[in-house]
């Protein structure tokens, strides 16, 4: 919940309750250990887009006056594709927004990191709820492209156009990939013609261009055989459905501190309209 929570509010170093062994501030005496937390979180959820209301969000501005813990939050979550207009007009530091597309790419970064202990049960409902999420709509967006953290992933679409990661990887729905690698987003944005999501790299045992891929995979020795897949079929490099953009698209995407970061570490999601426009990836954050 804490890495959850921490990435909806932007803050990595969120804390629901903080322990500590042998505090020796905050008094004379040193107890052995101390839990402590000082957190009061209000949270707003809409389930339309543009449905914000100043007058709701002051009234819980009003809640949080009469608050008497040190951190104070309303966190407003939505289906809205930017920061509604109204949170901006209000001009508080204690409203924080974010969307259900933000929730579910939280979701998959975190079941998707090999150092994070979840247990099955969790993984499964976490699963549900972003398969709920999705049958309401909740996540649909304007960000039509996938981008991949593709440090091999480009140079095997160029050869096979395809993608291959493993099975049953999530992905929000989207007609467009794009690949992110050295630091910039290569000019190829290709179509998703294709989609699935178990397949086991068994020679002639798939029919049609899935078969041929299959086949590639296991005698080129891109895929140990016997093993299972996720496979998208993408447009090839000079197909009229993949977008050419004119260069790559450096990425200057700094930490709070300042410091260079990674566009994306697993996947990221974007309109591809503005991939066409962009002239670093900053261009990508820009609102409508």
């Amino acid at each position: 919940m804490e890495r959850l929570i921490g990435a909806l509010l932007e803050q990595s170093e969120f804390q629901l309750i903080r322990f500590e062994n042998q505090p020796s501030k905050g008094g004379a005496g040193i107890p052995d250990a101390i839990i402590q937390s000082s957190l009061r979180l209000l949270i707003e959820t809409k389930t339309q887009r543009n449905t914000v209301r100043k007058d709701q969000v002051i009234r819980h501005l009003a809640r949080l006056d009469e608050a008497s813990e040190t951190n104070l939050t309303l966190l407003m979550l939505t289906p809205d594709d930017v920061r509604p207009k109204t949170l901006d007009e209000i001009n508080d530091d204690r409203v924080a927004w974010t969307s259900f597309t933000t929730l579910d790419q939280a979701i998959n970064e975190l079941l998707e990191d090999p150092k994070e202990v979840v247990s099955e049960r969790e993984a499964f409902l976490l699963r549900e709820l972003q398969a709920m999420l999705e049958a309401e709509g909740l996540t649909a967006s304007l960000n039509d492209t996938v981008v991949v953290a593709a440090r091999n992933a480009w140079p095997e679409y160029q050869e096979l156009h395809a993608y291959v990661c493993q099975p049953n990887r999530s992905f929000q729905i989207v007609q467009r990939m794009g690949f992110y690698s050295q630091g910039v987003i290569y000019p190829l944005i290709p179509r998703i013609t294709a989609s699935f999501d178990d397949v086991v790299m068994e020679k002639n045992s798939h029919a049609g261009a899935l078969g041929q891929l299959v086949n590639r995979l296991v005698d080129e020795g891109h895929r140990p055989e016997g093993e299972r897949f996720k496979v998208m079929m993408l447009s090839a490099p000079d197909s009229p459905d993949t977008i050419t953009l004119d260069q790559p698209i450096p990425n200057d995407k700094r930490s709070k501190s300042g410091k260079p970061t990674a566009f994306t570490m697993g996947q990221r999601y974007v309109p591809s309209e503005r991939l066409l426009i962009a002239k670093v990836t900053s261009d990508l954050d820009e609102a409508e």
